[in-house]
């Protein structure tokens, strides 16, 4: 019996030689991830930026979206704009994201709470026909057909940081801008760039530039847009350019 056990043992040893070690440092289950928020619900106009805590795997790319009925709306880059107008009683926001790939699969959703209130300027930003998202910083209809574009009467240099300057740093920032019906910009974000249409990587754009682009781009006036003969509100891309 002792040489029995004894045998049984050295196979048992031999057959675990041929396992595959474990892996060190595997990425988590997918449950174990979830989207970090802040603790306090958003005001009118507010932004948070999304990401997953921990973070996915180094060359996977994470999808945003916001829930609306049976679809979504796609968030890129991933923040979150609260609504310019928030009625009483707004439900909260589900927000979602997804990943995929050999080493980790997630899909997680979470809420985030409104706080009721109204940015300042947005009574007197749109115009006929037109409302403001309850679900995010949006106008509805989403597209309106114009007879007349806005076209950029007035702009601001913007404030060159000063670190930035010296090391020689030079960028052109995209920037999407909502034209109020007054030819006023009521909210302005940063468009998300790309290196290449293929692989969709995503450039990160310098922090300091792009706050300096934001103030300027805040100060812009344009010609209103028409329809119909009235002017309305709409949401432009243009860009901020920063160059010695």
């Amino acid at each position: 019996m002792r040489s029995a056990a004894i045998l049984l043992a050295a196979v048992s040893l031999f057959f675990a030689t041929l396992q595959p070690p474990a892996a060190s440092g595997a990425p988590p289950a997918s449950d174990a991830y979830h989207i970090v928020l802040p603790r306090h619900a958003l005001g009118a106009g507010e932004r948070v930026e999304l990401r997953l805590e921990p973070p996915a795997p180094e060359g996977l790319l994470v999808n945003y979206w916001v829930s609306v009925g049976l679809g979504g709306i796609g968030l890129n880059p991933p923040i979150y704009r609260a609504p310019f107008v928030i009625p009483p009683g707004t439900p909260p926001v589900k927000v979602s994201a997804c990943f995929s790939g050999r080493t980790a699969r997630a899909s997680v959703s979470t809420e985030i709470e409104l706080l009721p209130g109204s940015m300042p300027g947005a009574e007197d930003c749109l115009g006929p026909g037109q409302s403001f998202s309850t679900v995010m910083g949006d106008i509805v209809p989403e597209y309106t057909q114009l007879d007349v574009l806005p076209q950029l009467i007035r702009r601001v240099e913007p404030e060159y940081p000063r670190s930035e300057f010296v090391r020689g740093v030079e960028d052109t920032i995209p920037v999407q801008v909502l034209v109020c019906r007054s030819g006023r910009v009521l909210d302005v974000y940063v468009l998300q760039r790309y290196r290449s249409t293929e692989i969709r990587q995503p450039i990160v754009n310098d922090p300091k530039l792009v706050e300096a682009a934001l103030a300027a781009a805040r100060q812009y006036v344009f010609s209103p847009g028409r329809a119909s003969g009235h002017a309305v509100a709409v949401w432009v891309a243009t860009q901020v350019m920063f160059r010695r």
